[in-house]
């Protein structure tokens, strides 16, 4: 598209206004992009474009630790709930054993335990009585509307929880109530050193911008540990039978990341499919190891450049303006225009807005949702028109 008159021409009121919307564009990207919802036809694209990134650019994922995943979805007792019925939990006795193991011998890594003990069972004394004794270890914590939801037995915790508006988890926000941080943030905070912080300006990680929700990369998935068995997998059970061998803890908790939760339960349906939550918690907490909540000063510049392009040829471009022929009102052509040219554009612009999301994720390493971008060109690409069919009447 050209210009309606050369850059050298442009005047100081030119370039202000272009500076001031795209400012503007800057900060409602910003504001979408740190939001806990995404648009469904986005996501489902951006699903894509992870898939094949996978498949083209194919490389092993070397993890940063020894992880051994621990499933207590088979090891279950049952107790009553708040109305006198049955319900199954994890056995707590059993959990005591293996807390007690780590305890005692304290040379684990760090223990991910995605466990909630919202009901009382018989083997709570047990179990917090070791658990007080545990050292590099985070369990779950639950929020209301209004506060936390109580639990029987007094555990290191973080929130475990996230929100979404198209039935399956999207995005995990770092911190909530701009001071309760999330399972994620809190180990990566314990473990690599790091400080979060909010403030009015957002989400900082020590003293660097973060965005406040992210995309997790999805660096371990299911089939991983049930299918192609790349990592170790034990049910709580079997791995306790394994104990009283004299080198069972070097071989399998020693420096070892514990990665503990209910992988038969405890099921989300994300982009890429099902996964257990404690797998949701695990990839967010390697995506901020990965630094992908953290765009740099070049994003930002990226950014910037990008968006002052779309808005110089959107509003100093040459647009045809259609003739409004005889006896036909300016809005028959208006939406005349909508329906043949302006909906041809559309494609277009997706085109743009996906290769914005590529061009970030392949050279920055941050994802972002450029939804709000196609919005804002298809709405200003309208009005333009409507304005100057409306004036040349």
């Amino acid at each position: 598209m050209k210009l309606n008159k050369p850059l050298k021409t442009f005047t100081w009121t030119n370039w202000v206004i272009l500076s001031l919307l795209t400012l503007f564009l800057f900060f409602i990207f910003l504001f979408s992009n740190n939001r806990d919802y995404v648009f469904s036809g986005e996501e489902q694209i951006l699903t894509k474009i992870d898939v094949a990134k996978d498949m083209v650019f194919t490389r092993h994922y070397k993890p940063p630790y020894d992880f051994i995943f621990i499933n207590v979805g088979k090891d279950l007792e049952l107790v009553k709930d708040d109305n006198g019925g049955d319900i199954a939990i994890t056995d707590r006795e059993k959990l005591a054993s293996f807390i007690r193991i780590l305890a005692d011998r304290d040379q684990h890594k760090y223990l991910l335990a995605d466990i909630f003990f919202d009901l009382p069972s018989d083997h709570d004394s047990l179990l917090t009585s070791e658990i007080k004794r545990l050292k590099r270890a985070i369990f779950p914590k639950h929020l209301t509307d209004t506060a936390e939801l109580p639990s029987v037995i007094p555990v290191p915790s973080a929130v475990a929880d996230y929100k979404s508006n198209v039935k399956q988890f999207s995005k995990f926000r770092l911190l909530y109530k701009d001071s309760l941080k999330t399972i994620p943030a809190a180990i990566h905070e314990e473990l690599q050193g790091k400080k979060y912080t909010s403030s009015f300006w957002g989400v900082f990680c020590n003293g660097n911008y973060c965005l406040q929700t992210i995309p997790p990369r999805y660096y371990i998935r299911p089939y991983q540990l049930t299918t192609a068995k790349t990592f170790p997998y034990f049910n709580l059970g079997d791995l306790l039978i394994l104990s009283g061998d004299s080198t069972f803890y070097d071989q399998f908790l020693k420096d070892r990341f514990i990665v503990l939760g209910n992988y038969e339960t405890d099921i989300h349906p994300t982009p890429i499919g099902k996964m257990p939550g404690v797998l949701i918690l695990l990839n967010t907490y390697l995506s901020l190891f990965n630094g992908k909540q953290q765009p740099g000063a070049l994003w930002f510049i990226y950014l910037f450049i990008v968006f002052f392009l779309i808005n110089l040829y959107l509003f100093y471009g040459k647009v045809k303006v259609p003739k409004i022929p005889d006896k036909e009102k300016w809005w028959h052509v208006f939406i005349q225009e909508q329906l043949n040219s302006q909906l041809a554009k559309l494609f277009s612009v997706v085109g743009l807005c996906l290769l914005i999301t590529v061009f970030s994720e392949l050279v920055f390493k941050i994802k972002p949702n450029t939804f709000i971008i196609f919005i804002y060109i298809i709405t200003c690409q309208g009005l333009i028109k409507y304005y100057k069919i409306w004036a040349a009447e």
